[in-house]
C-alpha cells in the first residue's frame, strides 16, 4: 500500500477504507474554507473514484458536510463533540465548572467558556448564578469566529505564528476587515493579558475575557463574564475583571497550563495597562 499521505508514515496493512477516511479528514482540518471533491483526491494523492464513496460515508455519519450549491465539503463540529468525551477535554470542564461556578456566584453574573472549532465559537462550559433573573449563554452553543465576539478576540490575541496568522485571517473574513488592523487589536489585547470593552453585539454590557492557557502559554479557550450592573452583585467591572483573572489563572494551573502567555512576535514587551 502507499505511503500515508499527511504524514509520510507507512500505512497499516489491512485498513485502506480506514486510512483513506482519515486522510480526508486531515486534509479537511487544516483548510481554512471547504473544499470540492477534485481538490480533496489531490490533496489526499487519490483519484475522485476513490474518494467519492468515501466522502458519501463521511457525510452521511456527519462528520463533514456538503454545499449544495457549490459542492464543497467541510468539517461539522462531530469530531469535536467526540472530543469532548476524550479525558483532556473532559479534565478541563471538570477542573473549570467548580471554579466557574464560584464565579458566577461572587458576580451575580453568568459566565462561559468557548474554544474554536471549525472555524466557528463553540461553548463547552457555562455557569450561571443562582438567581431568579439574568442573562445566559446556553451550553453547546455556536457563534461565528467574528471580531465582534470578544472570546474570539481572546481566542485568537494568545496565539503564536501560524495558528495566530490562521485565526486572523478567519476574524478579518467574517468580518471583511483588514488583517492589520485586527492584528493590532489584537497585540494591545495580548500585551494587557485580557479584554475589556463595551460589547459590540448588545448594548449596556460590558465584555470581559481572559485566556485558559495552556503548557505552551497559549490559550485553548477563554473565560468570558458579560458584564451588566443591574444583574451584577458587585458594580466595579474592573473588580469583576480581578476576579476573572484570579479564575482563568486557576483553571490554566490545574489543567496543566501556565500562567504566563507566551509573548507574541509583535507585542511590545513593555506594553500594559488595561483596555476599557
Amino acid at each position: 500500500m502507499e505511503a500515508e499521505v499527511n504524514s509520510g508514515r507507512p500505512a497499516p496493512a489491512g485498513a485502506p477504507a480506514l486510512e483513506k477516511g482519515l486522510d480526508l479528514l486531515e486534509a479537511l482540518a487544516v483548510e481554512d474554507g471547504a473544499l470540492t471533491q477534485k481538490q480533496l483526491a489531490a490533496r489526499v494523492g487519490r483519484s475522485v473514484s476513490e474518494v467519492f464513496r468515501m466522502l458519501g460515508v463521511l457525510e452521511r455519519r456527519g462528520y463533514i458536510a456538503r454545499d449544495a450549491k457549490t459542492g464543497e465539503y467541510s468539517l461539522t463540529l462531530a469530531l469535536f463533540r467526540l472530543a469532548t468525551h476524550h479525558p483532556p477535554m473532559r479534565r478541563l470542564q471538570r477542573v473549570a465548572l467548580p471554579i466557574m461556578q464560584a464565579l458566577a456566584d461572587t458576580t451575580g453574573l453568568g459566565c462561559h467558556l468557548s474554544m474554536l472549532s471549525s472555524g466557528q465559537l463553540l461553548i463547552v462550559g457555562v455557569a450561571d448564578p443562582d438567581r431568579p433573573m439574568g442573562w445566559a449563554v446556553k451550553l453547546g452553543g455556536v457563534f461565528p469566529f467574528a471580531p465582534s465576539y470578544v472570546s474570539a478576540r481572546v481566542l485568537a490575541a494568545f496565539q503564536r505564528d501560524r495558528r495566530r496568522e490562521e485565526m486572523v485571517r478567519l476574524l478579518a473574513a467574517e468580518a471583511a476587515q483588514e488583517e492589520a488592523a485586527l492584528t493590532q487589536r489584537l497585540d494591545r489585547i495580548a500585551a494587557a493579558g485580557y479584554d475589556l470593552v463595551a460589547s459590540e453585539l448588545i448594548d449596556g454590557f460590558i465584555d470581559i475575557s481572559c485566556p485558559i492557557l495552556d503548557e505552551h502559554g497559549q490559550a485553548a479557550a477563554a473565560l468570558t463574564l458579560p458584564f451588566l450592573p443591574r444583574f451584577a452583585k458587585r458594580q466595579d467591572a474592573a473588580e469583576c475583571l480581578a476576579l476573572l483573572k484570579r479564575a482563568a489563572r486557576d483553571i490554566s494551573t490545574q489543567v496543566g497550563g501556565t500562567t504566563t502567555p507566551e509573548p507574541h512576535a509583535n507585542t511590545d514587551p513593555g506594553e500594559t495597562g488595561e483596555r476599557r
